[in-house]
């Protein structure tokens, strides 16, 4: 994989097409890091039903609350944390590598009505 764009620094011809490159390059991770995210956010519910399912106790609200204190319901949470936080990184240098390629089109518009 090619090293990524830079996020801070002056916006470049260089930097344009660095950030249009991580964008082609990483779209297929994207999506990948959304759909991790969705299958993390479903398995919670798996793993809350599993729990009420396992317990003992009569109760719906006594069975919930023995399923959010599992181990497995806390290693579900945690691993729902890991992946949402990879997705919304890889969102954020994103939309960086969108805004460093709108900055240049502008800078390279206003200059070529400039007349430079």
């Amino acid at each position: 994989m090619r090293p990524p764009f830079q996020i801070s620094g002056p916006i470049t011809q260089q930097r344009a097409e660095k950030a249009t490159e991580w964008m082609v390059d990483n779209a297929v991770r994207i999506a990948e890091a959304k759909a991790h995210r969705d299958r993390c956010e479903n398995r919670l519910r798996v793993v809350k039903a599993l729990g009420m399912k396992a317990s003992g106790e009569k109760s719906a609200a006594a069975q919930e609350r023995e399923a959010y204190a599992s181990d497995h319901y806390q290693q579900a949470v945690d691993e729902l944390f890991d992946r949402t936080k990879d997705h919304e990184e890889l969102i954020a240098k994103r939309d960086a590598a969108r805004a460093v390629i709108e900055v240049w089109r502008s800078i390279n518009s206003n200059l070529r009505g400039a007349g430079v």
